[in-house]
């Protein structure tokens, strides 16, 4: 009886670790991508890196970080979903922008991720 109940334990542990590293593993792939936006030399280079940060930010979006893993926590994780959702937001606008040949302008308005780094990783991390 003891062995199955340790045996759970253990799988639901792993499980939530895999899940928690999942959203954590999108971060690491967020940031590279935003630095690939902020260094960005080309329209095309930007346009590139924009939908990819967008894509990763999406399968972020649909992971629960570790924080967040109670059951009580759902509001919570609404307010993480629709930050993630913020961040998304201010990618595609500033991606338009490019592609409308405005790079400096682009460049400008992905300059507020990161205050939105900092906030949304102080509430939700």
């Amino acid at each position: 009886m003891k062995f199955k109940t340790l045996l759970v334990a253990l799988l639901m542990s792993a499980s939530t670790f895999s899940f928690a590293t999942g959203v954590m593993t999108e971060m690491f792939k967020m940031k590279k991508q935003l630095n690939a936006l902020t260094q960005a030399e080309n329209l095309d280079a930007f346009h590139q890196a924009a939908e990819i940060f967008v894509t990763q930010a999406q399968e972020a979006q649909n992971k629960t970080p570790i924080s967040l893993s109670a059951e009580e926590d759902a509001n919570r994780l609404k307010g993480y979903q629709a930050g993630i959702q913020e961040v998304i937001d201010v990618v595609k606008k500033a991606d338009s922008q490019a592609q409308q040949g405005n790079l400096d302008e682009a460049k400008q308005t992905i300059a507020v991720l990161d205050e939105m780094k900092k906030k949304y990783h102080q509430e939700y991390k």
